[in-house]
Parts: structure tokens; C-alpha cells; sequence
């Protein structure tokens, strides 16, 4: 039985393989099967010896395995190809080759079969046949996992973005799309009865969402590693997860209390518990042993311990402040947070500010912080393409606008309600349903100066749920807005957050931090100014502990962990400002074209109020660098070479008119939609032309034009109809072929059904004369086909016949639009990549210091260059090491600052100084576990001597192409593998 803290091990299976993934049962709980590299899958008795090695077709890794409901076959898909199944009765195999393969899942029918990628797309499969049924692309990102629902109704995916969705297995489309991490999701459980999913991420959290409503029910911390497995018990009694921090936590379903951490050996993948499916028996790999460890629990004892006394629970809720500027945001914001009315200016940026807090008694003794956090955002025009970045989560939103305004009071009112459904996905779509209240500003000014009936059709029309007349100055209604506030949030659906007292101490340490101004600082300050306020010295895992609770208040939107210098941004709001400074310089770029050169962008050439800068010019420009990449990250802008530099580009800030619209000929489509119009136009205009099937030609106000590289023009034109509500015309030359044509069409209708408002993408196809361009009115068209007719006359030029009937559509290869999703993608992370370099570079922050033979220099040099393409950035002695100064201190000095270490043994064989660095690199880097990566140059022959003891650090070959090298050399240097391998 086990032992009293309800665990203990029962008994090991040796011989893991090397690099294993996947742990599953089979149904009848005999075997356990395990995937590894080499597409290799392991397979032992349930208390057996030595595994049975299965062997599939491929050499890539096995990075799942799973077992037919009802036969005795088990499945294996391997990165990037096949799926085997292999029947143990009758000891044969077959194999699918499912292309792009990420992970795959059996529907619990065993009819069909579910396969993600690494593009974004779900297929499902008939097995027997080895026929695809159906394929989509429903993400912007990698898919890593999927899973189905017990009774076969829903698919659920986690991705590289961060993001759950769940999705309709028949039409493949998205029902909720559930936003909380922040980092990759590389593991999902689903309850078998509860109706839960958990979703484990490279965050360190664990979160519960309710896989019927979409409703996020808790927030598990406690990991300081990426999480690598999650799992529910057959009986829905415990959640287990396991992490890169060497431990197995095991939640009581019940509360998520943590009830046991089960320390393990190390872990590498993702992937690597599963329950026995009869007995109370949790398998968990161990990549260090090269072993599994098969726990048996108590499920009666673990049930019943109590919470721990360094268990704490807390609860936020998100308020928004949206609105234009002037209608007095900023002051109903400060007395709603309880703070005295004052005059304020306009907010620039964004404010985040706590509400409200008080502890109320949770389930059983324990006790649980509420907290309310208003977001103040500005209301300026030229902050909404940043803003709606941040309406996520929004739990209450108050949409304020001036009632006395001499011109429209409702400006801007559609524009911010469309937006908070298109960020929300709106009640239907299954997160906690957002309440929203209008709110009359200003009323000491005079009263509400808008009729009644328009307010109620308003509300009527949007949903909001209430109308409240307010004045800050005069606190006329705050308190009956401040109450109503409170009892709108849904306390008991909003996610309850399971942390200890450790990580509430550190998050008040970082928001005391955070208040005090202070503006950026390293990770190691921080660390050190908390250890020194709390004298804290316990145990090794501080650190890493730190690191994650820096990581949830990252998600919070309160701070910002930069990718340069390890640098932690306390003012995140800065980057908003500095944001829709550079977007407003370019809008006003005199020949209207929406651009402003990046030397400009990066000397702080733009225009930003002078209250609103940052003194310190050193820490500015590294502001600067760090906005740069938001924006390019968001694909808001992008990058442009040309003959006086580099340019930042905006394609939603055009100003200058097109002359005259383009001839249309032949058939083109409309597109309405709902939404943030500019964002969805924006990131739609930067991705066509990333996307190498298409480069730009021209761009004017809300329109753009691309050039087809087999030949052909097509466009694109953005007509607001009104507030959030959109109209996309796309257009074509009669050079465009009908793939071409299909091609761009494809593409537009996913952008726009990937980043509208969910079910707002309609599509109208336009009939018009070849001969002089005139368009028939739909309602025309209408009636003639009600009529039965097949073709009209143009009635402008008379000489023309326009067919009217369906069209025959040419299907668009969804290669070739995948192909597209990947070149804009490629584009984009190298433009991210050449800025964070950037920073790198301003801070000194070195990648990886380079060893070798000076007569090795051209061949090093080559590879260093290729190296800061991808953004890593090398200490080369070459570089760094200034004329006229002591080389061994500037050297020594590299040496410690690395984060890992490249040593390069070529032609010219080691060095005479290259043992001695190599020397130093093992003194410092082995005992800080930082990589030590042996490469051998492509010229050299033989097997080289390695210098020191680096024979025994795996080494790569830059003379074998085949095993991709280079990309073997960022993998050592990042700790990333790249998908390329």
C-alpha cells in the first residue's frame, strides 16, 4: 500500500529509449507503450523486464503514441510523416503518411483519427483506407497536441501562441479559442467524466478550462519548469503534472489543491505520465534513469489531506476603461479605484491600477484574495491599433463617452464595443460572458445631452447590459457604478488561482517595485534587491521560483521581460506610448505613405510629448529597440530595404488617396466583416507581402495592390461601413489566372476568418462588364437568377455579357497557402530577429563565445555572420577585442559572459592558446551547466582530438549536411529545438 503522504513507488520498468516522448496504457492496462527518437517505440509488460523494441518506417521521432479504443493496435506518429499502427495479435504494421505531422489522436470510436502540424492545420483520417476525410487550418501557429472530447464531440488543440481551442470535429471550426498562457502549450488531458481539459505549458502553469462552456475554472502554480505532461486519473480524483523542474504535483479535482509533489529524474520532452486505466497506478518517465517509475497511490489519503499552510488562493478580475480621449476616463478611474477626484490630462498609454481587494472564505476553511484590475486605456485614435492588444480577459468593460459633446457624443463607441467582442470572442464562445456598461461622462457639465431612445437602441442593438449617467468630480452615481461593477463579476467562474505564500511575497515585492517608478532592470537586480529586503536565503530553487512568479505578473500585463540583456521593462505601458508615437510620425509622413525610416525610429526621431519621454537616453533606446519588435511581432509594420536605408513600414496608415480605382475585370469577391478593422487590415497587408507568392507593388489609403510571381496583379480594398464593421474588396488584372486568383482569395477569407469577429465573415461574389468595368447591383443580379437566367447585358455600355451564374471554383491548393503562412512567418521572425539583435548588442548580451584556431578564422567568421541572421549573437575575438588593449582580460571577460560556448576544431587542427580557453571554458561553464558544444569545420579530416575533455560533450559535424548541422549548432546554443530538425 502507499506510504502515508498517499504515494510510493511500486515498482520500475528499466531501458527507456533516449529522448522519449510519449507514455500510454493500453486499454486493458497490460502493456505500456513509450515514442523516442529513431521512431523508435518501447513497449513493456505492465511489471515486466526490458521493453520490446518496435521499429516504424521513419527515423524521425515518435512524438506520440496512442492505443485503438477497441482493438489491439497501437499507433505512433512520427515528426513530420507517418502514423504506423501496429496490430500485436497478428504482429503486422502498417503506415500513413499523414505529412507535417505534430501529434494525432484517435476519436474515442476508433472511426477516425485527428492529425495536427506544425502549420496551423487539423486533418482527420480514415485509417483503414489511409484516407484524409477532412483538412483546415484553424491557427496562426504550430499545433503541438490534440485530443478529443470522451463522447467524440469536440477536438481540442494547444499551440505554439499559447492558446486552447476547441473545435467542431465535422466542419473543423473553432467553437472557443481560449486565451491564459503565454508560452507554448505542449500537453492536454482530458477528464473522462468531469468535462474538464487541462492545459500544461512552457509558462510553468497548469490551467482547467470546462470543455462544454469554454469557462477557465482554475490556475495550478506551483511548477518552476516548463510544464512537459499533464494527466486526469480514470476516476477524475487527481490531476497530475509533471515539469522540467524534476517534480510530479499531483491536484485534488475536487479544489486543485496541491496534495503531493513527487520528486522524479530529469525530464527533456514533453509527454510522460499516464494512469493506469484500472488501477491506482501513475507511470512516469524517468530520462535521466532511462527508466519508468510506476507510482501507486491512495486516492482515499490524498483526498483527504488538508490544504497546506503555505497554500494561498486569489482571484483577478479584469475591468476595462475604453473610450475617446477627452470623455473622462481618467478621473472616473481614480475614485472608482477609491483614490480623490483630481484634474488629469488626457491618459496616454495605459494605466493598470487595483480596484479592489478583500479575502472572502472559499470552499472548506481556506480563504481566497479577490482582486479588481482597472485598466485605463487611452482613448487617443492613434493607440487603438496598440490597444486592442490588450482586451483580452476583460471581465466588465465601461464604455464612456461624453454627453454633452457638441459633435457626436457616441464617437467611438461602435469602434470600441465591435472591438471587445472580436478580442472576447464574445459570450457565445464560451469564456466567462463580459458585462458591458455605457457610461455617461461629465454630467455636472450639464446633464446627458443624448435622447433616451437613442441610448436604449444602442444598447439594444450591441448588448450592454447597463446605462449610467456618472460625473467624477462631483462623485454624482460613482458609487452606484463602483457597486454595480462588483456584483457583475462572476467570482465563482472567473479561474481560481492555487499558489503558497512564497509567490505572494515575491509578487508584491515586484508590483512595490513596480510602483516605485522604477523603470528597467536586470533579472539579477531584482533578485538580489528581494533577497536583501527579505533575507531570504532558502533552498536551491529561489531563483527559479523568482523567475516564474516574474513570468504570471508578465501575463498580467504589469511588466515586461525583454528578449535582450535580461532586462525586466517595470513600465510596460511605456511601450504603448512609444508605439503609437512611431505609428502617428508615420501616418503623417508628407507624401502619405505611411512609413518612417528605422534609423529615425531608432536615434528617437518621432514625435512623443516631452512628459512622455524617457530621461535617461541609454535606457530610452533600449525602450525603442523593445517596441520596434512589438510591433513587428504583432504584424502591425514590417521591414522595407531600399536605396537610402531601411524603412518601417505601416500599411493601415497610408494617408494618400489611390487617383482613381482600379479597373476591375472578370469576377472579384467582397468580404464584410467585423472586428478591430485596422489591426485585421494591417497584419492581412504585412503577411501578402511576406508571403513570396505575392510582393507588394503599391499601398494607398486603406488599399494595396501585389504582383503575383507567375504573373498578375491583385489588391485589396478596405471600406469601413461603420464602426468594427469592415468591407473587403479583392480585385485582379486579367493577367491573374484563375489559380492565382484562387490563391489570393484563399488566403484573404483565412486571414479574415482567423482574426474577425467569429461568424461575421460573409462573402459576396461581383459580377462586372469586361468591356468598361461597370459593377451590377446585387439586387439586379437577384432577380435575374430568380428568373432563371444565366447571363445579363451590361446596362452601361450595352455591348457586354456578363455571366451571372455560380461560379465553378478553381480550389486553391492548401500547399500553396500554407506555403504562404510559412515565407510570412519566415519574414517575419528574421525582421524580429535583426531587431533583437539589436539589443543584444547594446547590452553586450552574447549567445555564444566562439573557440578556435585563428587559421580556422574565414570558415568561424562565415558561421558567426549566419548566426546573427538568426538573431544569436556571438563574442568573436575578431569584434570585441579593440586594438591597443590587453586581449586576456577583454577575453576572460567573454568568456564569463557567454551563455554557452562554440569550440571549432578545423583544418588548421587546435590552437596554441585553444586549451587554455577551452580550460577556463570547463571551470566556468561545466560547473554553471552552461552548454559546451564541440564543432567540427568542414575541411578537417579524420575524427579530430578534441582539446580538454570535450570528447566527451556531444559533438557536431559541420562535414555532415544530411544531419543539419547548423541548425544542430542553434539548437545547442538556445536550448530550442528548431523544427528543421
Amino acid at each position: 500500500m502507499p506510504e502515508a503522504q498517499g504515494f510510493e513507488l511500486t515498482h520500475v520498468l528499466p531501458g527507456l529509449p533516449t529522448n522519449t516522448y510519449d507514455l500510454s496504457w493500453s486499454p486493458d492496462g497490460r502493456l505500456l507503450a513509450a515514442g523516442a527518437d529513431g521512431g523508435v517505440v518501447a513497449l513493456w509488460q505492465a511489471e515486466g523486464d526490458g521493453p520490446r523494441i518496435l521499429q516504424g518506417p521513419s527515423s524521425e521521432t515518435a512524438l506520440a503514441v496512442f492505443w485503438h479504443p477497441t482493438r489491439p493496435e497501437l499507433a505512433a506518429a512520427t515528426r513530420r510523416d507517418f502514423v504506423t499502427l501496429w496490430n500485436l495479435d497478428s504482429d503486422t504494421s502498417r503506415s500513413v503518411d499523414v505529412g507535417g505531422l505534430s501529434h494525432a489522436a484517435w476519436e474515442p470510436s476508433g472511426r477516425r483519427l485527428a492529425a495536427v502540424d506544425f502549420e496551423g492545420c487539423i486533418g482527420l483520417w480514415d485509417m483503414e483506407r489511409g484516407t484524409r476525410l477532412s483538412f483546415k487550418r484553424v491557427h496562426d501557429s504550430s499545433v503541438y497536441v490534440v485530443g478529443w472530447a470522451p463522447d467524440g464531440t469536440a477536438l481540442i488543440t494547444g499551440c505554439e501562441d499559447g492558446s486552447v481551442a476547441i473545435l467542431d470535429p465535422e466542419s473543423l471550426s473553432v467553437r472557443y479559442r481560449l486565451v491564459g498562457h503565454s508560452r507554448y502549450v505542449y500537453d492536454l488531458a482530458v477528464s473522462p467524466g468531469s468535462g474538464y481539459v487541462a492545459s500544461g505549458s512552457q509558462d510553468s502553469d497548469v490551467r482547467v478550462w470546462d470543455l462544454h462552456s469554454g469557462r477557465q475554472v482554475a490556475i495550478l502554480e506551483g511548477h518552476t519548469g516548463s510544464i512537459l505532461s499533464v494527466a486526469f486519473s480514470p476516476g477524475n480524483e487527481i490531476l497530475a503534472s509533471s515539469a522540467k523542474d524534476g517534480t510530479v504535483r499531483l491536484w485534488r479535482c475536487e479544489d486543485w489543491e496541491c496534495v503531493a509533489t513527487i520528486p522524479r529524474g530529469g525530464l527533456r520532452w514533453a509527454g510522460g505520465l499516464s494512469f493506469h486505466p484500472h488501477r491506482p497506478v501513475l507511470a512516469a518517465k524517468d530520462s535521466a534513469g532511462h527508466r519508468v517509475n510506476c507510482w501507486g497511490l491512495d486516492y482515499d489519503a490524498l483526498s483527504a489531506r488538508p490544504m497546506s499552510g503555505n497554500s494561498t488562493r486569489y482571484v483577478n478580475a479584469k475591468v476595462v476603461l475604453v473610450g475617446d480621449t477627452g470623455v473622462g476616463k481618467s478621473g472616473l478611474g481614480l475614485v472608482l479605484s477609491g483614490e480623490e477626484y483630481r484634474a488629469t490630462d488626457s491618459t496616454h498609454a495605459r494605466s493598470v491600477r487595483v480596484a479592489h481587494s478583500e479575502q472572502v472564505r472559499g470552499g472548506g476553511s481556506s480563504m481566497v484574495t479577490r482582486e479588481i484590475l482597472l485598466w485605463d486605456l487611452a482613448g487617443q485614435p492613434g493607440y487603438r491599433l496598440v490597444h486592442q492588444l490588450h482586451l483580452n480577459e476583460v471581465t466588465v468593460a465601461l464604455v464612456v463617452f461624453d454627453s454633452r459633446s457638441e459633435t457626436d457624443p457616441f464617437t467611438g463607441v461602435k469602434h470600441w464595443l465591435r472591438a471587445l467582442a472580436q478580442a472576447r470572442r464574445t459570450e457565445d464562445q464560451g469564456v466567462t460572458p463580459m458585462k458591458i456598461f455605457l457610461v455617461a461622462g461629465r454630467i455636472d457639465r450639464g446633464g446627458v445631452g443624448v435622447g433616451r431612445q437613442r441610448i436604449t437602441t444602442l444598447c439594444e442593438e450591441y448588448g450592454i447590459d447597463a446605462f449610467y449617467e456618472t460625473s467624477a468630480k462631483e462623485g454624482l452615481n460613482v458609487a452606484e457604478l463602483t457597486d454595480a461593477i462588483r456584483n457583475a463579476i462572476p467570482w465563482d467562474h472567473l479561474p481560481t488561482v492555487s499558489s503558497n505564500t512564497l509567490f505572494d511575497r515575491m509578487r508584491d515585492f515586484l508590483l512595490e517595485e513596480k510602483q516605485d517608478g522604477r523603470l528597467l532592470a536586470t533579472m539579477d537586480d531584482l533578485f538580489r534587491a528581494y533577497r536583501a529586503k527579505y533575507r531570504d536565503d532558502s533552498g536551491t530553487t529561489l531563483r527559479a521560483n523568482f523567475e516564474v512568479c516574474l513570468g504570471r505578473i508578465e501575463s498580467r500585463g504589469l511588466l515586461r521581460r525583454l528578449r535582450f540583456g535580461d532586462l525586466i521593462l517595470l513600465q510596460p505601458e511605456l511601450l504603448d506610448a512609444y508605439a503609437s508615437a512611431i505609428v502617428q510620425t508615420a501616418k503623417d509622413e508628407p507624401d502619405g505613405l505611411g512609413f518612417i525610416p528605422e534609423n529615425d525610429v531608432l536615434a528617437g526621431r518621432f514625435t512623443l510629448p516631452a512628459g512622455e519621454r524617457v530621461k535617461d537616453t541609454s535606457q530610452e533606446k533600449l525602450l525603442i529597440i523593445a517596441t520596434v519588435e512589438e510591433l513587428l511581432r504583432h504584424e502591425v509594420a514590417l521591414k522595407e530595404t531600399t536605396d537610402s536605408g531601411v524603412d518601417i513600414v505601416f500599411p493601415a496608415q497610408f494617408t494618400r488617396e489611390r487617383p482613381e480605382a482600379p479597373q476591375v475585370h472578370g469576377h472579384t469577391v467582397t468580404l464584410t466583416f467585423d472586428g478591430a478593422l485596422q489591426n485585421v487590415y494591417a497584419t492581412l497587408a504585412v503577411r501578402l507581402a511576406r508571403s513570396r507568392l505575392f510582393t507588394r507593388l503599391e499601398m494607398w489609403r486603406n488599399a494595396a495592390s501585389y504582383r503575383a510571381t507567375v504573373g498578375g496583379t491583385c489588391g485589396l480594398s478596405l471600406r469601413e461601413l461603420e464602426e468594427g464593421r469592415g468591407e473587403l474588396a479583392v480585385f485582379f488584372d486579367d493577367q491573374a489566372n484563375p489559380t492565382v486568383r484562387q490563391q489570393f482569395e484563399a488566403y484573404v477569407m483565412e486571414h479574415l476568418q482567423l482574426r474577425s469577429a467569429p461568424g461575421s465573415v460573409s462573402a459576396r461574389h461581383i459580377r462586372s462588364c469586361p468591356g468598361c468595368g461597370y459593377v451590377l447591383p446585387e439586387d439586379l443580379i437577384q432577380r435575374k437568377l430568380a428568373r432563371g437566367a444565366t447571363t445579363a447585358t451590361c446596362p452601361d455600355c450595352e455591348a457586354q455579357v456578363i455571366p451571372i451564374g455560380q461560379d465553378t471554383p478553381v480550389p486553391a491548393e492548401q500547399s500553396a497557402v500554407s506555403e504562404m503562412h510559412r515565407n510570412a512567418n519566415s519574414y517575419r521572425d528574421s525582421d524580429i530577429a535583426q531587431t533583437v539583435l539589436r539589443g543584444k548588442i547594446e547590452t553586450s548580451d552574447f549567445d555564444v563565445f566562439l573557440c578556435y584556431n585563428t587559421r580556422d578564422r574565414e570558415s568561424v567568421v562565415a558561421l558567426a555572420e549566419r548566426l546573427k541572421e538568426r538573431g544569436i549573437l556571438p563574442w568573436l575575438d575578431v569584434w570585441e577585442i579593440p586594438p591597443g588593449v590587453r586581449w586576456q582580460k577583454v577575453l576572460r571577460k567573454g568568456l564569463k559572459s557567454a551563455r554557452s560556448a562554440a569550440v571549432f576544431v578545423g583544418p588548421g587542427g587546435p590552437g596554441p592558446w585553444q586549451d587554455l580557453e577551452v580550460e577556463t571554458l570547463l571551470q566556468h561553464y561545466a560547473r554553471q551547466h552552461r552548454p559546451i558544444i564541440p564543432v567540427v569545420l568542414p575541411g578537417r579530416r579524420g575524427t579530430p582530438r578534441m582539446p580538454g575533455f570535450l570528447d566527451l560533450w556531444q559533438v557536431i559535424d559541420m562535414r555532415e549536411p544530411e544531419t543539419d548541422p547548423f541548425e544542430r549548432l542553434i539548437w545547442g546554443i538556445t536550448g530550442r529545438k528548431p523544427e528543421a530538425i
